[in-house]
């Protein structure tokens, strides 16, 4: 149990060795003849920490952005739309695969070559927009923005009119046409009763003449 633990804890110091080493490349990027990241010697400053020294890049990129309008749009760019910033991750061959194998495999596209190199010849011929047209176009983007909102709030007020038109209709026809048929009967019942007692006093009043 003892020897296992050791070997588990010295497997994981050796892990985080190797990501020390990565974070030691990828802030000063000096390495020694065989390739191993160098450690970096402690600062002999406040000023030359890496705390201090990031939030100076920051501060520059800050006034980069500021005094350079391609610079900002890529900023905002990028906070829009972080996925088109990050990286391809890539594909490790299989280690089962034989050389055979894999050249089998890259003969078999062997005929998409030709076509990929002339479509990225083409590229070529195609012409590159113009940057100023570009920004103009990003420039335009908080406005068209707008726009969409609006549009968005015109159509949510359209649905409520029409919402509304429908229940005026529905009252109108269960108000104009079905109350007023109703009136209609009512009034008809009445002419009916009228014309009745008309035809009552009528008759009554021949069968006296008659006597």
């Amino acid at each position: 149990m003892s020897t296992e633990s050791d070997a588990v804890a010295g497997a994981t110091i050796e892990l985080l060795e190797e990501r020390l080493r990565r974070l030691t490349y990828l802030l000063t990027g000096a390495t020694d003849w065989t390739g191993v990241p160098i450690t970096p010697e402690k600062p002999t400053t406040l000023d030359d920490t890496v705390a201090r020294r990031l939030a100076r890049l920051e501060s520059e990129l800050e006034k980069l952005s500021r005094a350079v309008p391609a610079v900002r749009d890529i900023l905002q760019l990028h906070d829009r739309n972080p996925d088109l910033f990050q990286k391809t991750p890539t594909h490790d061959i299989p280690p089962g695969l034989t050389p055979q194998t894999l050249s089998s495999i890259v003969l078999s596209y062997a005929t998409a070559f030709p076509e990929t190199s002339s479509r990225l010849t083409s590229l070529n011929d195609l012409p590159v927009p113009d940057a100023q047209s570009s920004a103009s176009l990003i420039e335009l983007q908080p406005q068209m923005d707008r726009l969409a909102e609006l549009q968005t709030a015109q159509a949510k007020q359209i649905s409520e009119l029409r919402v509304r038109s429908a229940r005026v209709l529905q009252r109108w026809y269960e108000v104009g046409l079905v109350g007023s048929g109703e009136v209609w009967a009512e009034w008809e019942g009445r002419i009916e009763g009228v014309e009745r007692e008309i035809k009552r006093v009528e008759v009554g009043r021949v069968r006296r003449e008659e006597v």
